[in-house]
């Protein structure tokens, strides 16, 4: 770790932040569930549906039930939606932009904010602001190669990569080996395939599969 902060070790021990939204409120706590069982520790609940709002309460409530469940709310853009979202018990905020603005909120009420930036520059504004973790995004884009990039010149910011982040060894190592504190993954781990048949049992052993990776590139690096 290259900022061992208190959310940045919690971030680090949860190797994986899932990334998670469904309509149907049985079916993200059916996700949420089945996550925790695969053992991710740090979750994200994205705003992405009318129905984001009535179910986020919810999701806490079934999460405040899980022994070390970090609970997060993504594609926040604006303040207003992070003072919902905290009000509703979010721990920490994730946003798919780099938005001064929700930068400075956060810092205020001491909430982590986690900003999606794509280059040098709006990792620096977002450090500036009082980011300790910024999203690589779209990851898929920018490459691992653009780690070790930020990394030469902002040297204790921590990175995690989010977009095109499959839940394979190939795909991982590549982030890690990098430098990346930990990685983000959404349809590539919760296949909507397997949600259409409410197969939850194998969502849970792909996820477990995918922590045991983590855990093994980890334990190379330290």
């Amino acid at each position: 770790m290259r900022n061992p902060t208190p959310f940045i070790q919690r971030m680090h021990a949860g190797g994986m932040m899932p990334i998670f939204f469904h309509p149907d409120e049985q079916v993200c706590l059916d996700l949420l569930h089945a996550a925790y069982e695969g053992g991710v520790r740090v979750i994200e609940m994205v705003n992405r549906g009318k129905e984001a709002k009535s179910i986020f309460p919810k999701i806490k409530e079934a999460a405040d039930k899980l022994p070390g469940l970090y609970l997060g709310a993504g594609t926040i853009y604006h303040s207003h939606e992070a003072e919902e979202f905290i009000d509703m018990g979010a721990e920490f905020i994730v946003a798919p932009v780099m938005n001064p603005k929700l930068g400075d909120y956060c810092s205020k009420v001491d909430v982590p904010w986690i900003p999606g930036c794509g280059t040098v520059t709006e990792v620096f504004q977002a450090q500036e602001l009082g980011s300790e973790l910024v999203k690589i995004y779209p990851a898929n884009v920018l490459g691992p190669d653009f780690v070790p990039s930020v990394h030469a010149v902002l040297p204790k910011i921590e990175l995690i990569p989010t977009g095109g982040v499959e839940p394979t060894l190939p795909s991982m190592k590549k982030w890690f080996d990098a430098g990346v504190l930990c990685v983000g993954m959404g349809s590539q781990l919760f296949r909507k395939d397997l949600i259409a048949k409410r197969d939850f049992e194998t969502i849970k052993t792909s996820v477990s599969e995918a922590m045991d990776i983590i855990k093994s590139l980890q334990e190379g690096k330290s």
